[in-house]
């Protein structure tokens, strides 16, 4: 047996704007479990023409190995990102919830170990984020227009609010697969949630090594490496979400009742 050959997968499973690159960094810095990254993004296209296949899948999965374990593979993979890679890996067509669980399937069965770690966020929070960034084109803190910091941003509540509320539909039906997947899996996997993740570094670093150790996976370092900058304040976030709430209340038709809690959004996502 080729001892570079990956024999474990770390897989994050995960949508966009929900902390999946802090959680992956988070991951990479406890070392022995590999960096997951979105190295199945923009896939589809190929997939879609029948040119790939499962070498391909595991190629892509094995540039998220480092030094320290040349053995462990690494992918993030999205929720879109699911229907082309188990494409790719079957020829079979499925929906993004079937194809999502079916990759996890595949996994188990294609590697000795898996570490499976989804994560979710409260949904209005995540579509809100998913908005200003599209809006701004700031993705990451890392990224130079984000220097004057979050109230530079110049953002118009007026022209948010519609945007957030078609972004929705979308990150729900998300949240609905990753929390169906989770629990077709929920002997393997660990579920995460944005929140906790931001609000108690020490309490999800646990989890997540304990998780992976539990596993068989040879965890390095016990503390995580961390720089949290948010592209949007916890107050101007706060304020927009206000602004958004209000819209829904003034729009007729929209409001179905008083109480925000009826909303798919107004709970944490993972409670």
């Amino acid at each position: 047996m080729n001892p570079d050959v990956p024999q474990s997968l770390t897989l994050v499973l995960s949508s966009a704007r929900s902390g999946s690159t802090l959680l992956c960094r988070d991951i990479a810095s406890l070392g022995g479990l590999g960096f997951p990254r979105e190295y199945m993004k923009g896939f589809g296209a190929v997939a879609k023409r029948g040119e790939v296949s499962e070498t391909d899948v595991l190629d892509r999965a094995a540039r998220g190995s480092r030094k320290d374990a040349p053995t462990v593979a690494a992918i993030k993979l999205m929720v879109p990102q699911a229907a082309p890679t188990y494409r790719a890996i079957s020829g079979r067509r499925l929906r993004p919830g079937a194809a999502m669980s079916q990759v996890v399937t595949w996994a188990r069965h294609r590697f000795e170990r898996v570490l499976l770690v989804f994560l979710v966020r409260n949904a209005l929070d995540q579509a809100i984020s998913n908005v200003v960034a599209r809006e701004t084109g700031v993705f990451h803190s890392t990224d130079p227009r984000f220097a004057g910091g979050p109230a530079e941003l110049g953002l118009e509540d007026d022209d948010l609010n519609r945007r957030i509320l078609h972004q929705l539909g979308p990150v729900v039906r998300n949240q609905q697969i990753l929390s169906a997947v989770h629990a077709q899996h929920a002997d393997l996997g660990l579920m995460m949630t944005y929140e906790q993740l931001t609000r108690d570094t020490e309490e999800t670093t646990r989890a997540l090594v304990a998780h992976a150790r539990a596993q068989g996976f040879d965890v390095r370092r016990d503390v995580v490496t961390r720089k949290l900058t948010k592209i949007i304040s916890d107050d101007r976030s706060a304020t927009i979400r206000e602004s958004f709430l209000d819209f829904l209340r003034r729009e007729p038709g929209i409001w179905p009742s008083a109480h925000a809690a009826e909303f798919p959004w107004s709970a944490a996502a993972g409670r």
